[in-house]
């Protein structure tokens, strides 16, 4: 879902067993809540249940363990870009 007056979207992503974005940027602040399995960020491990926020033009990684997939509601504040570093 996309708001098409802000930009801002919500989805469900999901990030096999093993796959870990690249470090990147964003020009948008974006959160994600976990739905199943572990979301492995640069601040940690986070289990179902938990929200993690990312600011605006912080450097990060994410993803998932290499045991399971992991499934996000993955949600920002404006139109979403990604910068690999």
């Amino acid at each position: 879902m996309t708001d098409p007056d802000t930009g801002m979207e919500v989805r469900i992503v999901k990030y096999p067993a093993g796959v870990m974005n690249k470090l990147c940027v964003h020009p948008c602040a974006h959160g994600m809540y976990v739905l199943e399995g572990t979301l492995v960020t640069h601040k940690g491990s986070f289990g179902p249940g938990h929200f993690v926020w990312f600011p605006e033009g912080e450097h990060m990684e994410h993803g998932a363990t290499s045991e399971t997939d992991v499934v996000v509601l993955f949600i920002t504040n404006k139109p979403f870009e990604i910068h690999y570093l």
